[in-house]
């Protein structure tokens, strides 16, 4: 059964996690309202309750009232006062406190859910300077290249040229994430993986360990930095994906790949 966590539109803190009988508890109490946002794992984003039809559904039934007109005297209703820690219920005051992770038994759920807002926070723009660092890697030594496409009027013809091609990718994708548009992450896994195979390639064939290590450390620092849970996994990643692509970007800005990537050229598009 899915959990959720909850919180209200002018508030950062949030709750949890609930299952939906509980947060139908909550709303018979109250406490909260189709406009109370629920954390989207799928989406990562907060979304109304009421946005969501089959959850304000299952939390918010619209059951036909039943009146009886049958008024018991106060000593019955005395003698049948429902008390919920005599009968084993919970309070819903004890349920949100619970929530509030208060409780010792709970305490670290909070820390864990902490971990995941931090690590989400950091992911987008840490991604972005990894590709863009990536990018500087693969286009700094086609420059030449590329301003004589740009000046014989046959841009067209950067598609020869496979490493130009995935460095303006990066750009893209670089530029994307600064955007925070985090439904790329998918498209970025399968890069991640495209810089280990041209890492581990151009390290065998210019015979350079420091360039399959920056390679393979770039790779798995985009990868991880994807689908970290938590802070501690997302630092291991910043590490691995901004050092090794920052040390890839250095070996290109001062000439270590001169004259490499010219060699990787394919005539798809003609040139004359």
């Amino acid at each position: 059964m899915a959990d959720y966590y909850i919180r209200t539109p002018d508030r950062e803190e949030s709750r949890g996690p609930f299952d939906k009988s509980q947060l139908l508890t909550l709303a018979e109490a109250s406490q909260i309202s189709e406009n109370t946002l629920y954390y989207d794992e799928s989406k990562e984003e907060w979304i109304p309750i009421g946005l969501n039809q089959q959850l304000k559904a299952e939390v918010f039934p619209e059951n036909e009232t039943l009146s009886l007109k049958i008024n018991p005297p106060e000593e019955a209703l005395t003698q049948v006062e429902y008390n919920p820690i005599e009968q084993g219920g919970i309070k819903v005051t004890d349920m949100l406190a619970a929530a509030e992770r208060d409780s010792e038994e709970t305490r670290h759920l909070k820390m864990k859910e902490e971990s995941f807002h931090k690590a989400a926070a950091l992911s987008s723009n840490s991604l972005g300077l990894m590709l863009l660092l990536s990018a500087v890697a693969l286009l700094t030594p086609q420059f030449s290249a590329i301003n004589e496409a740009i000046s014989a009027g046959k841009v067209s013809t950067i598609l020869n040229y496979p490493f130009m091609v995935v460095g303006l990718f990066d750009f893209i994708m670089a530029a994307l994430l600064i955007l925070a548009v985090t439904e790329i992450y998918p498209l970025l896994r399968g890069r991640a993986m495209l810089t280990l195979g041209f890492g581990i390639y151009v390290g065998w064939a210019l015979g350079d360990p420091v360039i399959l290590i920056a390679s393979t450390a770039a790779g798995f620092g985009i990868f991880y930095a994807t689908i970290a849970q938590s802070l501690s996994t997302m630092l291991v990643a910043l590490a691995l994906g901004i050092g090794g692509n920052a040390t890839l970007a250095y070996l290109a800005i001062i000439g270590h790949f001169a004259g490499f990537f010219d060699r990787m050229y394919f005539e798809l598009i003609p040139s004359g």
